[in-house]
Formats: structure tokens, C-alpha cells, sequence
């Protein structure tokens, strides 16, 4: 296949910078392309007019589509919009483009590995011959992410065990990296030594979630570093305890929302403790009957106190349900803060016969103050 000729009997053409074939095209959804090609088919014909319909009508697109694809491509630097005073657009700009990679513009990696990079590490992951990357000592890191050079993201972006990492990582996220990404992945990387595997795996994580914000992905992977996490395994053993938690209070509370921060660190700490889903759904129905709405810390409460009674199933919540309830029928005054006692009820009560009922109305009736 190799030394075809490629000619045209047409002179009649339309030029199309090698940049955009080179750098632009290939990352770029079908219908944008479509829409830049004909605005260069448009250059060779400026004094007919046209508008945002028209091209529409040309192209078989919506006008929904060519809005899309214009904004698309002025993000890019490949041409620039004018507006009018209606917010309809009044002029297009096509720009003089260059290499990308030269520019301050977002970082631009080609995502044509898209379909090769994910299944590649899918079966990278399960092959037992796969280099691993050796795991340094959990050290202090900073919670800001430092100021990386370009010189330092332009050879991590080179480096051979890192260059497929960045491919990947824009495939999960379905957009171009842009600096803030690099830095993160960087970050990741070499600060928080967290292997490659490990990073697809919190990308993958975040994204399932609906979550793609960097600051989000840095925040998550903070967490997984405090608390010693640096495998896989060890990452999804976290996040099934988590969801089966998470689960359990969705269900008890009928929150139907994801939790807020305060609220994942009770998540967090019922996670730690070991306690079952069964336990947690009880422990929140319990303070949502006692307090009408989701307490998460009279939940907590409940827990911490079958924590301290070495509490493990829901066997030992009977009994120890059945121990209180004992205590009760016997007079004994309940433990732990359970209950106030009635002040009324602390002097010793006596019980009184019939016979002690009618002679004590025969004495008050013999008194003077009665009659």
C-alpha cells in the first residue's frame, strides 16, 4: 500500500490548513469538521451571503448543531465569533492556526486511543505479568496542589510510562486535558506515588459518579492517601463499603441525594467500625422515629453506644434490647442517658390495703376540720 500517488484533475478546490488536519481533526466530533470544511468552502464564494439556517440546510445539521460546532471550534482558537447586539452572531473569523502544543491553550492530546488506551489497561490490570510500580512510604502532602513548571509537565507528558496515562485519563474524562489536569495527574503521580493502575481506577471512580472536576478527583484521592489506601483492591474494597453504607442510611433516612460532607465522615466512621448495612439501616430508623427527621448524630449515638456493648449483629441487638427492657420491669433505673427518672418517684412508695383506706376516711372524718 505503500507509494500511492494522490492527484486531482479539479482545480477547482478548497484549501485546508495542514494544522487542522494534523492536530485538530482528529480529536473533533464528525459534524464540527463538517462545519469548519464548509466555512472554508465558503471563502471561495464571499459575496454570497449566508447564515446559520443556511448552513444547516447545507450540511443536513439542526441549527442547534452549527451553533454547537461554531462555539466548539472558537474554544479551540480556530476562529473567532463576533456578536451582535441581539446575541445572534454577526461575523466568523478564521483563525491563522498552529500547533497547539505551542500555544498556552489547553494541553492537546490526540484521543484516538480512546477505543485502545481502557481496553489496554482493562487487560493490563488482569495480566499477572504487568510491571508494578513499587509503592513509596505514605508521606505528608500538600492539600494545595503546587505550581508545577511547564518544564516539569512537559517531561512528565514525555516520559513513556506516564505519556499512555495522560491518553487515558482524557478518554475517561471525554474532553481535552487541560493544564489543571496534567498537574493533577502529575500530582498523583510523582506526590502521592499512587500507580498508574491506581489513577485510572480514581478516575474511573469519579467519573461513574457523575464527577470530572478536577478539584473533586484531588479530593477523593487525598482521602484514599489519608487513610493508607495504595491498590486497587484496597480502593474498591473502600468504595463497596462506603456504597453498601451509604445504601443503608439512603434507605432508613429516604434521603434519595448524595451526602454532604459532614455527613460522609459519619458514613466514614460506621465504614471504620465494621458495623453490618442491617445495623446502620436499624440505627438510622431508630433516630428517624425518635427525632422525626435524618439525625445523623443521634445515629451515631446509637452506634457508638452498640460499639461500647460490643454489638455485631442483630441478634445482639435483641438481647441487648431485651437486657434494657428487664431493667425497666424491674425499676432499675435504664443506663446511659437514655432516659430522665422521675424526681417524683425517688422516695420509697408504699402500698395501701382497703382496710387502711377505710379507716383512714374514719379519722378524717373524725377531725374537727372535717365536720
Amino acid at each position: 500500500m505503500d507509494g500511492i500517488s494522490v492527484y486531482s484533475e479539479d482545480t477547482r478546490t478548497t484549501l485546508v490548513p495542514n494544522e487542522f488536519i494534523d492536530y485538530y481533526m482528529p480529536r473533533a466530533n464528525g459534524a464540527f469538521v463538517k462545519v469548519y470544511l464548509y466555512l472554508l468552502r465558503c471563502l471561495t464564494a464571499p459575496e454570497a451571503g449566508f447564515g446559520i439556517s443556511a448552513i444547516a440546510d447545507a450540511l443536513e445539521e439542526t441549527e442547534k448543531d452549527i451553533l454547537r460546532a461554531l462555539r466548539y471550534w472558537e474554544k479551540e482558537t480556530v476562529l473567532s465569533l463576533t456578536w451582535g447586539q441581539e446575541n445572534e452572531i454577526r461575523g466568523i473569523k478564521l483563525n491563522r492556526l498552529t500547533n497547539p502544543a505551542l500555544q498556552s491553550s489547553p494541553v492537546s492530546l490526540s484521543s484516538a486511543y480512546a477505543d485502545s488506551v481502557v481496553p489496554a489497561y482493562a487487560a493490563a490490570k488482569e495480566s499477572p505479568d504487568t510491571p508494578v510500580r513499587p509503592v513509596s512510604a505514605k508521606k505528608e502532602v500538600p492539600a494545595i496542589l503546587p505550581d508545577y513548571t511547564p518544564a516539569q509537565l512537559d517531561e512528565f507528558s514525555a516520559r513513556e510510562d506516564t505519556n499512555w496515562l495522560l491518553h487515558a485519563a482524557e478518554s475517561y474524562l471525554e474532553r481535552m486535558l487541560k493544564p489543571a489536569d496534567v498537574q493533577l495527574l502529575f500530582f498523583l503521580h510523582d506526590d502521592l506515588c499512587f500507580s498508574n493502575e491506581l489513577i485510572l481506577h480514581l478516575y474511573e471512580y469519579c467519573v461513574s459518579r457523575g464527577k470530572k472536576a478536577p478539584s473533586y478527583i484531588q479530593k477523593v484521592a487525598l482521602s484514599w492517601h489519608e487513610d493508607g489506601i495504595d491498590s486497587v483492591e484496597k480502593a474498591e474494597e473502600r468504595s463497596l463499603q462506603f456504597d453498601t453504607c451509604f445504601t443503608a442510611v439512603n434507605r432508613a433516612f429516604a434521603l434519595n441525594r448524595a451526602p454532604g460532607i459532614s455527613e460522609r465522615r459519619f458514613l466514614n466512621r460506621w465504614s471504620t467500625l465494621g458495623f453490618s448495612s442491617d445495623l446502620i439501616e436499624e440505627a438510622c430508623s431508630r433516630a428517624l422515629l425518635s427525632t422525626s427527621h435524618p439525625d445523623f448524630k443521634y445515629a451515631d449515638k446509637i452506634l457508638e453506644r452498640w460499639h461500647q456493648n460490643n454489638v455485631h449483629t442483630m441478634s445482639d441487638v435483641k438481647k441487648l434490647d431485651e437486657a434494657h427492657n428487664a431493667r425497666a420491669a424491674r425499676g432499675q433505673a435504664p443506663t446511659g442517658n437514655n432516659s430522665a427518672g422521675n424526681r417524683f418517684n425517688a422516695f420509697p412508695q408504699r402500698n395501701y390495703s382497703d382496710n387502711d383506706l377505710s379507716d383512714l376516711e374514719t379519722a378524717l372524718l373524725a377531725t374537727p376540720a372535717a365536720r
